[in-house]
């Protein structure tokens, strides 16, 4: 069982994964680590969970209500790296019906939650661009998860990496508590 995010960091991104070779990635730690964490704080299983390639869907993970959008998070494992249509359709375009509702964003330095809006305005400002323009390329401006964990430590929503037991459990704590008050399904 992953305890915490420091555990995942740990056993996965900086140990390469348990075989040594390859960190798993992002569909790894949404499934592992993730959505265990969500249905611990509200009993629900997700609608969708990493559903590449579906559009319409704003987010890794992805929870409706009523049959409509409700609540979508978007997750990103060591490198922010936007596609076209979520780079066109989230940071270009200013509404934000249109956007999900959450960015999470783990590195080796540690883990950061934010609203979208939030994370919107520190990625724009991190890869210097002042009026986002759409982009015919396959990928937008990539960002390193730990350069805008830097960038904003200290801030409420970047949690470090625990350097001992009780500091990961401490970080841990203080980022489910942060998920639970942005998770109101």
């Amino acid at each position: 069982m992953i305890t915490t995010y420091t555990d995942y960091i740990n056993r996965f991104i900086l140990n390469k994964g348990s075989n040594g070779v390859k960190s798993p990635g992002e569909h790894h730690f949404v499934a592992a680590y993730l959505v265990p964490k969500l249905f611990g704080i509200n009993q629900l299983v997700p609608d969708y969970i990493n559903p590449d390639g579906t559009k319409g869907i704003m987010g890794d993970i992805v929870y409706f209500k009523n049959g409509n959008h409700h609540l979508g998070i978007e997750v990103k494992f060591e490198t922010i790296c936007l596609t076209k249509n979520e780079f066109n359709s989230w940071i270009v375009n200013e509404d934000t019906s249109q956007h999900p509702e959450i960015f999470i964003g783990i590195g080796t330095s540690g883990i950061i939650i934010l609203s979208w809006h939030e994370f919107r305005k520190a990625y724009i400002s991190s890869v210097g661009i002042e009026i986002p323009q759409p982009i015919n390329e396959r990928y937008g401006p990539q960002k390193a998860v730990n350069v805008l964990f830097h960038q904003g430590e200290g801030k409420k929503g970047y949690l470090p990496k625990g350097g001992s037991e009780s500091e990961a459990q401490k970080y841990e704590s203080n980022f489910l508590q942060l998920l639970r008050n942005t998770v109101s399904c």
